[in-house]
C-alpha cells in the first residue's frame, strides 16, 4: 500500500534531478513519470481487486498509437516524426497523471 504513494514521489524526485543535471536536453524529467505512475496504477488496481490489466492495457494502446503514427509519418513524408512522437509522449505523460489521480480518488471513495 505504501508503494502506491512512494513510487510517484520517487519518479518526481528523479524527474527533478534529470531537469537539474540536463537543463538543455531535448527531453524533460517528466518524460519518465509514466513508468512510475503506470506501476502505481497497477498497485491500486491490485489493492482494490479491480482488473489489473487496465494500466498495462493503456500502455499497450499507447504503443499501438505510436506504431500507427510512425506508419503515417513514413507514408506521408511531410509529417515530422520527432514532433509526432513528442506529442504522443506528452499525451502519455498527461494521461498517466490523470489515470493515477483518478484511481487514487476511486480508491479513497470505495
Amino acid at each position: 500500500m505504501v508503494w502506491i504513494f512512494v513510487l510517484p514521489v520517487i519518479g518526481l524526485i528523479i524527474a527533478i534531478l534529470l531537469d537539474k543535471v540536463f537543463p538543455r536536453a531535448q527531453f524533460s524529467g517528466r518524460d519518465i513519470l509514466p513508468f512510475f505512475l503506470i506501476i502505481a496504477c497497477n498497485l491500486i488496481t491490485l489493492n482494490k481487486n479491480l482488473p489489473s490489466f487496465l494500466p498495462y492495457g493503456f500502455l499497450l494502446y499507447f504503443i499501438l498509437a505510436i506504431g500507427v503514427s510512425l506508419k503515417a509519418a513514413i507514408i506521408n513524408k511531410n509529417i515530422s516524426l520527432g514532433k509526432t512522437i513528442r506529442q504522443l509522449w506528452d499525451y502519455l505523460d498527461l494521461c498517466s497523471i490523470f489515470w493515477y489521480f483518478g484511481l487514487l480518488i476511486c480508491m479513497v471513495i470505495y
